[in-house]
């Protein structure tokens, strides 16, 4: 995928950012995955464009060690964790990804409050919201409802650096993530957004979301669940065209050992028609899904 690493380095802002498009101002997300991205280059790593590109990162960590999503925003977020991630790429950013783990082992979903449990349990007969609501994840935004998707990049933060992390509760937190996430795993397998069924209505998983669950789920390869959803997975990946879902389904077959060659084949077919839109989020996935074995999200 040459021509998505040209589409990264010139979509890269002054400010050494980068943002959703070219042109648009820089945030978080789409500066981590980049960095992962043009990490994969290996040896052909464009290094005054990465340092830009962390200079920007370091410099946005809040006090309390989390990320903002972009500077329009002071508020802690969710892309902490892919900020861990990609810093975790790089050497001499120890002390950055101690304090935003730190950090991130402090959040939590939120729960229902007392009156919202006592509903639940009155109509819990009619299966009216499958979960365990006393499980913990974590949020998009502090302080509220956990998601599979913010749980699933807090849990491949975490276990890329639990070694440097001296917090006694991370093992817990882990535990209680993959739980949250187990739990919330779509009948046939695979995940939805947040739940597997309301109303009494089954919800159906999507490619993208399942994949970044079974990523954070890699040290449990051989478990039904997760067989179960790497099936689940191959199947959704014949029946998208969504570069976005197809890049994360490969790098996920790929961490799981699958011969990826032709979801690569599929990825280059997309890029030519579409160039995904020139999204940055999916041009930076496309390339690690393309040219590196999946280094970047493995724990």
């Amino acid at each position: 995928m040459i021509l998505s690493s040209e589409q990264i380095l010139n979509g890269q802002n002054q400010d050494g950012g980068w943002g959703f498009l070219p042109g648009k101002s820089s945030n978080t997300e789409c500066t981590s995955l980049c960095l992962l991205a043009l990490d994969s280059l290996g040896a052909k790593q464009p290094m005054g464009s990465i340092k830009r590109g962390l200079d920007w990162l370091v410099q946005r960590q809040r006090a309390d060690g989390s990320w903002p999503l972009s500077d329009s925003t002071n508020d802690a977020s969710w892309t902490t964790a892919l900020a861990i991630i990609a810093l975790n790429r790089f050497p001499g950013h120890q002390l950055q990804t101690k304090t935003a783990s730190d950090w991130l082992l402090k959040q939590e979903g939120r729960r229902p409050g007392l009156l919202a449990r006592l509903v639940g349990a009155l109509i819990s007969h009619s299966n009216t919201v499958a979960l365990d609501p006393d499980l913990k994840g974590w949020a998009w935004v502090p302080r509220t409802f956990s998601w599979v998707e913010p749980t699933s990049y807090a849990l491949i933060a975490l276990k890329q650096v639990r070694t440097n992390v001296a917090a006694n509760n991370i093992e817990e937190r882990i535990q209680q993530g993959e739980m949250m996430i187990y739990d919330r795993m779509c009948k046939g397998g695979g995940w939805n957004y947040g739940n597997s069924k309301v109303f009494g209505e089954t919800l159906w998983p999507y490619p993208d979301v399942t994949a970044v669950a079974l990523i954070a789920l890699q040290d449990h390869q051989t478990s039904p669940p997760n067989q179960e959803s790497v099936r689940a997975l191959r199947k959704m990946m014949q029946e998208t065209d969504s570069g976005f879902a197809l890049s994360w389904g490969t790098i996920c077959l790929s961490i799981y050992g699958d011969d990826i060659s032709e979801w690569k084949r599929k990825i280059e077919k997309r890029f030519h028609i579409t160039s995904f839109l020139n999204e940055t989020k999916t041009l930076a996935l496309s390339l690690i899904a393309s040219v590196d074995d999946a280094k970047a999200f493995r724990v």
